[in-house]
């Protein structure tokens, strides 16, 4: 089986949640979905629920997007943000490993810095095609997670950073 390049995973996403089986339609029944386990390259699942993410994220607004309901999917949360033209904002909540495989891949071309107490760090870097991406993930191993904040197009740090100040977590 041929392995899916981390950048273009993360740009895929957002399809991979919107596929049948999506725990929000569970959670608008008022109770939370069970977790599916992620696959071992990725590591174990986030022990967020998708009621407390969908809590966390409540707040998050960015002027021009629109919110789609909060999903789960394959050991992943996920809020997505549309906007005009084929933008979009994804905040997604990962294991841990994904996490540290998007440190490894953006060596030397991050800037690190803590969030409320947690390792945190943002980094520009070129997809397989050589579209640029940024992004800022967040380590909470309280919750086995990586928070993953990204916006398309390219957004800059102070951008993103306004996104996160708004999570709650």
């Amino acid at each position: 089986m041929k392995k899916i390049p981390l950048v273009s995973f993360v740009l895929l996403f957002p399809f991979l949640l919107a596929c049948p089986g999506r725990a929000a339609d569970s959670a608008s029944a008022g109770y939370a979905a069970p977790r599916v386990a992620d696959t071992e390259d990725n590591g174990t699942a986030p022990t967020l629920t998708l009621a407390q993410f969908s809590k966390a994220v409540a707040k998050v607004q960015m002027p021009g997007f629109r919110r789609m309901p909060e999903l789960a999917a394959n050991g992943g949360l996920g809020l997505i943000m549309v906007g005009a033209n084929e933008s979009g904002l994804t905040i997604m909540g990962h294991s841990l490993s994904v996490g540290e495989q998007f440190e490894k891949e953006a060596a030397g071309k991050l800037s690190r810095f803590k969030h409320k107490g947690h390792n945190a760090f943002f980094a520009q870097i070129a997809d397989e095609d050589n579209e640029e991406m940024a992004f800022i993930i967040v380590q909470y191993p309280e919750h086995q997670m990586s928070l993953m904040i990204t916006g398309k197009p390219v957004m800059p740090r102070a951008e993103l950073m306004k996104l996160l100040s708004q999570i709650d977590l």
